[in-house]
């Protein structure tokens, strides 16, 4: 959230025009110049063009250009338009897959609410925010009702298209087939939970919202997740527990990463600090591995970190490195 928050302040001090220098941006937001440069991303990943000046009256600007007029949709347009990028991304053979994303956020970056509505911040969040940050967003805050056995409410689109509001006690996230889903007890309102399961898909399109209560519950100590996976036809995909080190200047900006389950501190020296966590799928770890670079390295399991180095190999090799 602090990363998310710094860029949209940055962007509002971007907007009052002219070219801003990184070193005032960095004491406005009160943080170091090098996340200027990942909050500056951010912004571009979102639609924005933003100019960087070098020399000594140099900064950055954001592009008159890129401020069009905006277009209207109404809630319903909104969701239909992300529920029809959902289905193309179901054909896995569209070629031009990475050119209608690049159209679609160019789209929903210029996009503002009707007038009616009154929850431009729900807006700004669905248009800015890659779907897979949402999501990962969305599971940080399920986990932590589970960790604190508090209710969540959630705004949900059921298969019949109709949003509908739950209200769950929340027991795992988990992964299966290729997506994430959290394992709940809904809750009728105005009664107690009563084994009544329920399987939430963490998706952009169908789970809009989740929202943590003040109201606690006492779990059921008797329950089998995978017991109940079965009944659905689920294959829940067994945790494997991974050791990184990451460099201490990037410690603030791993923590804001979602990495897993029970991610714990286990030592340190003067450069590094080494890292262990729960996690249920490899593919997505990779990719935050590629993203941050040489600042977290993965040390364990070696059969993966293996793996991992293999892939680097194959990337530098078809690149002619």
């Amino acid at each position: 959230m602090y990363k998310t928050a710094n860029t949209i302040r940055m962007l509002q001090i971007l907007y009052s025009g002219g070219v801003v220098k990184k070193r005032d941006l960095a004491q406005e937001l009160e943080t170091n110049e090098r996340n200027i440069r990942e909050y500056k991303k951010e912004l571009i990943m979102a639609g924005y063009d933003i100019l960087e000046h070098k020399g000594r009256n140099g900064g950055l600007q954001l592009d008159s250009a890129s401020i069009i007029p905006a277009a209207r949709l109404n809630r319903e347009q909104t969701d239909a338009f992300l529920e029809a990028r959902d289905l193309v991304h179901t054909h896995s053979s569209f070629a031009s897959m990475k050119e209608f994303d690049q159209a679609v956020e160019k789209l929903f970056s210029s996009v503002v609410p009707s007038p009616e509505e009154d929850d431009a911040i729900l807006y700004l969040s669905r248009r800015r925010r890659d779907p897979r940050q949402t999501s990962t967003l969305h599971m940080e805050v399920c986990r932590r009702g589970i960790r604190e056995k508090k209710r969540l409410k959630l705004l949900y689109r059921r298969r019949d298209g109709r949003m509908q509001e739950y209200l769950v006690e929340p027991y795992q996230v988990f992964y299966s087939q290729e997506a994430y889903y959290l394992f709940a007890d809904k809750v009728e309102q105005g009664k107690t939970a009563g084994r009544n399961w329920r399987y939430f898909r963490f998706s952009p399109t169908r789970l809009q919202s989740v929202t943590l209560t003040e109201e606690r519950f006492v779990p059921f100590t008797d329950v089998s997740l995978e017991q109940n996976l079965a009944e659905y036809g689920f294959v829940k995909t067994p945790n494997t527990k991974y050791q990184v080190r990451v460099r201490k200047e990037a410690e603030h900006l791993f923590r804001e990463s979602d990495w897993g389950d029970d991610l714990r501190a286990v030592s340190q020296d003067e450069e590094w600090i080494r890292y262990t966590f729960h996690r249920d799928e490899k593919e997505g770890l990779f990719n935050q591995l590629l993203e941050f670079g040489p600042t977290v390295i993965l040390e364990s399991p070696a059969d993966q970190q293996q793996e991992f180095k293999d892939r680097i190999s194959a990337l530098m090799e078809a690149y002619g490195s």
